[in-house]
């Protein structure tokens, strides 16, 4: 489904995306694709094309190279909006469980060399499960040691012991920490903790520690989270390496309510994020911004085909697996095993069958979307009122993302998407969306 793009600011320009052939042109023009020039290439590009997962045709696991271990649900926090909450009674096995999870290891995950495989820790909160994750950090780093070595925490457990432990480890350290609206997430704030922001300085010095935000109804600004981590830490700016999960995909009803409410919210939201990345506040320093963008550089140089494209998050991946600390396969990291999300075990990989997810070429929303290539399906096993809050997010944030993209190609601001030949945009009846609003000037209202 192709969309006129309405472009504005000094001078008007009318272009023809179809993100299923990653085709940009002049509405008016010789049919010339418009690219970035850092991201052109020469020559055809050959794309396999991933299975399209549904509960109908489901998604199977085999030559692993990533693996996301949950440890288990137990956190020592309760974020308002923590999407593992539904799960925090699954507690996870013990550290018993985790030499066993090793001495079986070899049966079914083997992916030789190469730095391309990549294995993750998970809880809850990894640090509650500290002589398992030692246990396995150091045994799996001894078995591939050119893997990618990663945890996610909050940061509340680090110490001189866990950080040093990191560091001759060679595992990289992702903090969850929102800004300004940490506070929302948890009544302390680390960073306000002279020994914790001690130790933290250590690793950010060391290389291997990044933060990750969460966007909010009471947080839009990826800036403003960079500058209060950098300034609670006393580090120059652009010292830290910053990544955003986008605005938050709510997978309950607590979570729905910190999601932006209403027209007024949702305008807030896109014109922060496309400001912040027009005016370099956010792009580059947020690494994840600045990747999505070049994505779509990238999609246009290529001229991606949207078959090509699988999940946001690559769970769908054969070559990707969730498994807990007794061999059991989940839908991703985040879902539990004691319900429809354990989807088999790794005893019996090829009986594996990923029957929980839905491709974004299987939603409706999807294939009537703009932005579906920044946004590659959102999350992949929501449904319901769920999936409908997680598209609409999920939409503001990526045309903030489009329009970014294609002030930097263009110098102009998206200001208006419209359908072409009868479509719509996600949903039937809207055959039209406003994006940024100019005020007098041409500047951003």
């Amino acid at each position: 489904m192709a969309y006129r793009l309405t472009l504005e600011g000094d001078g008007r320009r009318h272009l023809i995306y179809d993100p299923a052939t990653s085709s940009l042109v002049e509405q008016d023009g010789d049919g010339a694709q418009i690219a970035h020039p850092a991201f052109a290439t020469d020559g055809p590009v050959s794309w396999s094309v991933p299975r399209r997962v549904s509960p109908g045709n489901p998604g199977r696991k085999k030559d692993v190279r990533t693996l996301k271990i949950q440890m288990g649900f137990r956190c020592n926090y309760a974020c308002a909006y923590c999407n593992q909450s539904s799960h925090s009674h699954f507690l996870g096995g013990a550290t018993e469980d985790a030499r066993r999870f090793l001495d079986t290891l070899d049966t079914w995950f083997r992916p030789g060399g190469g730095e391309d495989v990549r294995i993750e820790f998970w809880g809850g909160e990894p640090f509650v499960y500290w002589a398992r994750l030692r246990l396995l950090g150091e045994a799996l780093r001894g078995k591939f040691p050119d893997a990618h070595l990663n945890v996610i925490t909050n940061g509340s457990l680090l110490d001189d012991e866990k950080a040093d432990w990191l560091i001759e480890n060679r595992v990289g350290v992702q903090i969850s920490h929102d800004g300004p609206a940490q506070k929302h997430r948890h009544p302390e704030d680390i960073l306000d903790d002279p020994e914790k922001r001690r130790v933290i300085r250590k690793l950010v010095r060391a290389g291997i520690a990044g933060f990750g935000t969460v966007l909010t109804r009471w947080n839009f600004s990826l800036a403003a989270a960079r500058r209060h981590i950098e300034e609670k830490l006393e580090l120059p700016p652009g010292t830290i390496s910053h990544n955003t999960e986008e605005i938050l995909l709510p997978f309950d009803a607590a979570a729905l309510d910190c999601v932006p409410q209403g027209e007024a919210e949702h305008r807030a939201a896109l014109h922060t994020l496309f400001r912040e990345a027009a005016n370099g506040e956010s792009v580059p320093a947020c690494n994840s911004a600045r990747r999505k963008i070049e994505d779509f550089f990238a999609s246009l140089g290529q001229r991606r085909p949207l078959a090509a494209l699988g999940q946001k998050c690559g769970m769908d991946r054969e070559d990707a697996i969730a498994v807990n600390l007794m061999g059991e396969v989940t839908t991703c990291h985040n879902t539990a095993a004691d319900g429809r999300h354990r989807i088999g075990t790794v005893a019996d990989l090829d009986g594996v069958r990923l029957t929980t997810a839905h491709h974004h070429q299987t939603r409706s929303e999807c294939r009537c979307c703009p932005v579906v290539q920044l946004c590659k399906g959102s999350c992949m096993f929501l449904e319901g009122a769920y999936w409908q809050a997680a598209c609409d997010v999920s939409f503001i944030y990526n045309t903030a993302m489009l329009a970014a993209s294609l002030y930097y190609l263009t110098g102009l601001t998206l200001t208006r998407i419209e359908a072409l030949d009868g479509g719509f945009i996600r949903r039937p009846g809207r055959t039209a969306a406003e994006v940024i609003r100019l005020a007098p000037g041409g500047a951003p209202s």
